[in-house]
């Protein structure tokens, strides 16, 4: 069978769940000409940060294939084509090899992934777009998370939730929260493995954004990841005293450029005062991670991962 990469994660509802996807020729939409309409693929996740195709994903029927031109922002038009695809299961593949400019393999495997739940917990990205969340606090033993975004085939809001209190303390689940959408975006998929491999970039990318934003007197790029944006104490303070101190440099009659550079350090200073952050290069980060965002960066034991994703639902819809 032969095996498209997707980038972004973007895959159908298994058991019948439809996409509607653009792709230029030269690329996938040749091979789905060559496939054509009624047959199956597997499509799986490109991990952009490894170069690499993830071996799970999910076989698709081509439903329709039609020609369309797009235009993009420099009224450039460029013909492509548009394909609706039918989910028909989540599946694997072992071995891969190439057939000239394609991709297959011989040894491709459905697989029921909700049913493996208690050997292989695992949430799916496949059939909706995870936009955002967030982590509340009541106490030691009650700290839901939530995770938020949109239905691929009807637009409709949906979520999944899952109480993680008892389980890890708030910055673990508010790292969770924000590596669960991560993983989900990246590979489709939310597993032990992934959700890690998730929670590494992300608390890497959030301490490089402190680093800068105080090397730098930055404090709009607090909390920015290629995930989105983390909201915090931090990121919540910096916007409300950056906007503030602009507004009142503004208002005194200094120059655009002026006003910004005088309120990005009152902020910055104002920060790391509220906060509690030294300016030690080596402690001001872990300080700015923990303190300032909520964050905590701490490696788990495997189990408590898996633990962690059987307590969400499998999918949005359950």
């Amino acid at each position: 069978m032969l095996i498209m990469p997707v980038a972004n994660g973007i895959l159908p509802r298994p058991q019948g769940g439809t996409i509607t996807g653009m792709f230029i020729i030269e690329n996938g939409g040749q091979l789905l000409l060559d496939v054509g309409v009624g047959r199956e693929i597997l499509i799986c996740p490109w991990i952009v940060e490894e170069q690499a195709l993830y071996p799970i994903g999910v076989i698709v029927r081509i439903m329709n294939i039609w020609s369309q031109t797009a235009v993009d922002n420099n009224n450039v038009e460029t013909p492509v084509l548009m394909a609706k695809l039918e989910g028909r299961g989540h599946a694997r593949w072992y071995t891969m090899r190439t057939a000239g400019s394609y991709l297959y393999s011989n040894d491709i495997e459905y697989i029921n992934l909700k049913k493996m739940r208690k050997e292989y917990p695992a949430i799916s990205g496949a059939g909706w777009a995870p936009q955002g969340g967030y982590t509340e606090f009541r106490d030691k033993s009650d700290i839901p998370v939530t995770i938020y975004g949109s239905d691929l085939e009807t637009g409709e809001q949906v979520s999944i939730t899952a109480n993680l209190g008892g389980l890890v303390e708030l910055e673990q689940a508010h790292t969770i929260e924000h590596s669960v959408i991560r993983a989900l975006t990246t590979y489709g998929l939310c597993t032990a493995r992934t959700l890690v491999e998730a929670m590494g970039r992300e608390t890497d990318e959030l301490k490089k954004s402190v680093e800068f934003s105080i090397k730098h007197t930055m404090p709009e790029a607090l909390g920015l990841t290629a995930s989105g944006a983390c909201g915090n104490p931090m990121t919540n303070l910096a916007q409300f005293y950056l906007a503030q101190e602009f507004v009142n440099n503004i208002e005194a009659g200094k120059s655009l450029n002026e006003s910004i550079d005088k309120a990005r350090r009152a902020t910055m200073s104002q920060l790391t005062d509220d906060i509690g952050i030294t300016m030690n290069q080596g402690i001001r980060v872990l300080q700015g991670l923990k303190k300032g965002m909520a964050h905590d960066d701490t490696v788990l034991k495997l189990e408590t991962y898996k633990r962690v994703i059987s307590r969400f639902p499998f999918e949005p819809w359950e």
